[in-house]
């Protein structure tokens, strides 16, 4: 036990071991946050979200430093000699450096906390072996070289294992009104009249609940498809019908929007 604290307060370990408390404070206050638990019922209360967002800034703020010292770099390099450049050349180079280094689309947030985790775990396992077998050179020399190689591993792995959660942090715009004109909904009431019914529309995401109304007398339930026709902003509702009518190959230009978007214009206006 003794050996495992003198190995964490050891430089280069206890710079990581000083950042990897600051995450973990940080991912703390988020899940706090996240939750929204009354710590205290009684006449304490402490508040977390404050708190939760103090210190959520602080490590914001410090990753954000950390980022510019990985992209000051390619900045510095591009840059020189060049104070005319604008603000938007400067955030292509930021944004192609964490591309190159495997962070693109990761944020940052999450693409320094493992970067941190890692170093640390290197320097934390490397520090005894590292030393014991450099022991001829001056103790500072080594620890600072490992820290900075520890560093530069933790990078370089942080980006190759961020890669296959990219796709995870892609943000999907929800479709608007007029896009929804012409695409096919499942009724998710009991039925649909004149005044009433909901529906449910797969964005590809985490779906859309709709209210929905048909003027026309329809056999429309739970689970059936409708097409959607328009939008009534005055009673906040989509217009829908029952999409029975539709032949085969109509049912397939429904998969393109454009088309979607002219059959129901034209059933709308008969």
């Amino acid at each position: 036990m003794t050996t495992f604290l003198d190995a964490l307060v050891a430089f280069p370990t206890a710079i990581f071991t000083i950042l990897l408390g600051v995450v973990l404070a940080y991912w703390l206050c988020v899940i706090i946050g996240a939750v929204g638990i009354d710590v205290l019922d009684g006449d304490v209360h402490l508040d977390l979200e404050g708190g939760a967002k103090a210190v959520s800034g602080a490590f914001e703020g410090g990753a954000k430093a950390t980022s510019g010292l990985l992209e000051g770099g390619a900045k510095a390099v591009s840059g020189h000699g060049h104070g005319g450049h604008s603000h938007a050349h400067d955030a292509e180079a930021a944004t192609g450096m964490m591309s190159l280094l495997g962070f693109g689309g990761i944020p940052i947030t999450v693409s320094v906390s493992l970067v941190v985790f890692l170093s640390w775990s290197l320097s934390l396992v490397s520090g005894l072996p590292v030393h014991t077998a450099l022991s001829m050179l001056p103790s500072w020399l080594v620890s600072t070289g490992l820290g900075l190689g520890c560093f530069a591993v933790g990078t370089a792995v942080g980006g190759l294992a961020v890669r296959p959660l990219r796709p995870i942090f892609i943000a999907k715009r929800a479709p608007g009104r007029e896009a929804l004109m012409g695409r096919v909904c499942n009724i998710s009431s009991g039925s649909v009249t004149a005044r009433d019914g909901h529906a449910t529309f797969n964005d590809g995401a985490a779906g859309l609940i709709l209210n929905v109304v048909c003027e026309k007398p329809n056999q429309l339930k739970r689970g059936e498809p409708a097409l959607i026709l328009g939008y009534d902003a005055e009673r906040g509702v989509y217009e829908v019908e029952p999409v029975d009518w539709l032949l085969p190959q109509e049912m397939e230009q429904l998969r393109d929007p454009l088309k979607a978007a002219a059959v129901a214009r034209a059933r709308s206006q008969r």
